[in-house]
């Protein structure tokens, strides 16, 4: 998630900059020779930020946990105390090799 929206949002801001300094179009190479690190790195702090604001965000809500409670309800699962005993019983033959 974090990496598509980050992509996507790191590319419509570079256009919108691009738009916004379309005065400065002509005098791109000596900007760039001049002030091109400063940018990347101003650039790259900003995409971190960017992907950490994401991050905590996810965090607040409660996306950071998904994993381990998704861990925890398939070894219910395996165990048979899951909810949905045809599925436990279908595992429980997967995991004995039984694929019929």
């Amino acid at each position: 998630m974090g990496v598509g929206l980050t992509a996507s949002a790191g590319a419509l801001g570079v256009w919108a900059l691009w738009a916004e300094t379309a005065y400065l179009h002509p005098f791109w190479k000596v900007v760039a020779t001049d002030h091109g690190r400063y940018v990347a790195a101003l650039g790259g702090l900003a995409l971190a930020a960017f992907g950490t604001g994401l991050y905590v965000i996810a965090r607040a809500v409660g996306l950071g946990a998904v994993g381990r409670k998704v861990d925890v309800v398939e070894q219910a699962i395996r165990r048979g105390g899951g909810q949905d005993a045809a599925l436990a019983e279908a595992l429980a033959r997967d995991e004995a090799g039984d694929y019929v």
